[in-house]
């Protein structure tokens, strides 16, 4: 049984279910990784965690400008203080390599964030860009 599994809900548009679910995945493996007291690999894992990021939050960014998402600077300043955050954490754990908070920052930080995140911003940004795109 994965203890870390989050439960979110599915939104208006497949490529953010998708991305959703493979930063979930992602997040799954460092917890596992952290879990067996081996810092083996983690570096790598958390910089594909972060690429993974960037990424997704330009993607969701350019629906929000093509459709002319009205809150979209609220959405965006989310976005770009989690970024933030995801470099000074994985920054921290590159020169303190304390288990202990990275682990905490990935289960509790992250993980309630991304739920909360989906279950409000991309739920309304999803349903929003769905309508104004026909799908």
């Amino acid at each position: 049984m994965n203890t870390h599994r989050l439960s979110f809900p599915q939104v208006a548009l497949d490529f953010m279910n998708h991305d959703h679910q493979e930063f979930a995945e992602l997040r799954e493996k460092l917890l596992a990784r952290i879990a067996t007291g081996t810092t083996a690999g983690i570096d790598v894992m958390l910089d594909e965690l972060h690429a993974h990021t960037v990424r997704h939050f330009a993607d969701e960014e350019q629906v929000m400008r093509e459709t002319g998402f009205p809150v979209y600077e609220v959405h965006k300043e989310e976005h770009d203080g989690v970024l933030a955050d995801m470099i000074q954490r994985i920054a921290l754990w590159k020169q303190d390599g304390d288990l202990g908070a990275l682990c905490h920052w990935l289960e509790i930080g992250v993980g309630e964030w991304l739920v909360a995140h989906i279950g409000s911003m991309d739920t309304v940004t999803a349903r929003f860009a769905a309508a104004k795109l026909g799908r």
